[in-house]
């Protein structure tokens, strides 16, 4: 029985350890820019994914905001401008996107979100969205 202990706790460190040095850039509770966003496919995908769940919910509450969403006029995806990533239980992506208003002339505006990842679990969450001050 003491061997199987050892055994197990010398495969989880390896995992912790060669887990680190695989992405050493990623530090629990840091925020790190994302390059290249405008390329970046699972970025703008995440992108799409706020906007849409943005909408969904919206359609869900009757057209009312809430206070982790207070927009409340359904948007056209864009593109995503910025991102930042985050390594919490998952990923937290910081997201600045560019949308437009259904049926609006008004222009494109920008609005922020944050979409909680996790790979694991195979689920992206909706955190925030909010109109991004100018």
């Amino acid at each position: 029985m003491a061997s199987i202990m050892a055994t197990s706790i010398l495969l989880l460190s390896l995992l912790v350890v060669a887990t680190a040095a695989a992405d050493a850039t990623a530090v629990v509770g840091g925020r790190r820019d994302i390059k290249d966003v405008g390329s970046n496919k699972e970025v703008q995908s995440l992108g799409q994914f706020a906007v849409d769940e943005h909408n969904r919910l919206l359609r869900l509450n009757g057209g009312v905001g809430t206070s982790s969403d207070p927009v409340t006029v359904l948007l056209s995806f864009r593109a995503v401008a910025a991102a930042q990533v985050q390594v919490v239980a998952g990923e937290a992506y910081y997201l600045k996107i560019i949308a437009r208003e259904h049926g609006g002339d008004g222009g494109d505006r920008p609005f922020d979100a944050v979409v909680v990842v996790k790979a694991w679990l195979k689920s992206k969450e909706l955190v925030s969205f909010t109109p991004s001050p100018k």
